[in-house]
């Protein structure tokens, strides 16, 4: 996608995202099956968002990023205390594109959405985002000398350079700054960046995605949503060509006739053939797959981030 649906898609490594929220998932559990039954809305293709992947057992649900996330800031900010410095983290932005992981992972499937946006995000949602960026920014920021003591060497090397020569030796306030900083210290703590899938993780749900659109099965689904599509006028060879075409950019006016009556299209042809049910299985069985060929990696992983959410919990819970 070209539009500002698929930036918010793919910011965060292929739609892994990060950041973005994810289905829960059991703790320890080693692989998820789809559901019997997707929810669907009428007119509208299944609802992914409603179905999970068995990499998801290995990475924090969303409550589990944010308890995660708070503990971070707890230690952040007692550290930086000890120096004398005041922070205040930014605050959580707002909800913007899709509702977790699965949802958008094959494209769209809400016909009402799509009726009003084509291939966008929301534009009052983009807008609240765009606006707690900019509150962000102009929030008053720490000197450089501080900066250091918040990131240590992670910061931008233009901050290393405007700090004082003290904090560019590793001291502040004749204190020594750990090793990457409050934060590095707060990570080490909880046990690295835990927020995030581990390296392993992150590339197996990555690699699992262009290789379910090389599934045969995939392959033969795309064909008949093509030929679908043909049949109403459009000529796209696969499902997420419709989402790239360049015409369809974001546009202060909001999505063109033409291109709500091709999301349209192509949400009928999706639902017709069963697309994303079909694009789900390949990719869960890939999944599953590579969770066998790295099944002591990943419970080592699995124990890993269970690690860090107990002394986060610890964290949050003293004074």
């Amino acid at each position: 996608m070209t539009s500002s649906r698929d930036r918010i898609l793919r910011t965060g490594a292929a739609f892994a995202v990060t950041a973005l929220a994810l289905t829960g998932c059991s703790t320890g559990q080693a692989g998820l099956a789809a559901p019997a039954a997707a929810t669907v809305t009428a007119g509208s293709a299944a609802d992914p968002s409603t179905w999970t992947l068995p990499m998801e057992a290995y990475r924090p649900t969303t409550e589990q990023t944010r308890t995660l996330a708070r503990a971070e800031r707890k230690l952040v900010g007692q550290c930086l205390k000890e120096f004398g410095i005041d922070w205040k983290p930014d605050p959580e932005l707002p909800a913007i594109g899709p509702k977790n992981l699965l949802d958008w992972r094959y494209g769209i499937h809400d016909a009402v959405m799509s009726a009003k946006f084509g291939y966008q995000v929301d534009p009052a949602q983009q807008a609240r985002y765009e606006r707690a960026l900019r509150e962000a920014d102009a929030r008053p920021r720490l000197s450089d000398d501080a900066q250091l003591v918040l990131g240590g060497t992670d910061v931008p090397a233009e901050v290393r350079q405007k700090a004082g020569p003290e904090a560019r030796r590793g001291f502040y306030a004749g204190r020594r700054i750990p090793e990457g900083g409050c934060f590095g210290e707060a990570r080490r703590t909880l046990g690295g960046s835990a927020q995030v899938a581990s390296p392993l993780v992150q590339r197996l749900t990555n690699d699992s995605y262009p290789r379910s659109m090389e599934d045969p099965l995939v392959k033969a689904v795309f064909a008949r949503w093509s030929a679908c599509m043909k049949a109403k006028g459009y000529t796209y060879p696969a499902p997420m060509a419709a989402n790239d075409d360049p015409r369809f950019r974001p546009r202060p006016e909001g999505a063109s006739s033409a291109e709500i009556d091709t999301a349209l299209a192509d949400i009928g042809c999706r639902a017709r053939h069963g697309v994303a049910e079909i694009w789900h299985e390949a990719e869960t069985r890939i999944q599953r797959a590579s969770i066998a060929s790295n099944a002591t990696a990943l419970a080592a992983d699995r124990r890993a981030l269970d690690a860090s959410l107990r002394k986060a919990a610890d964290v949050l819970a003293r004074s």
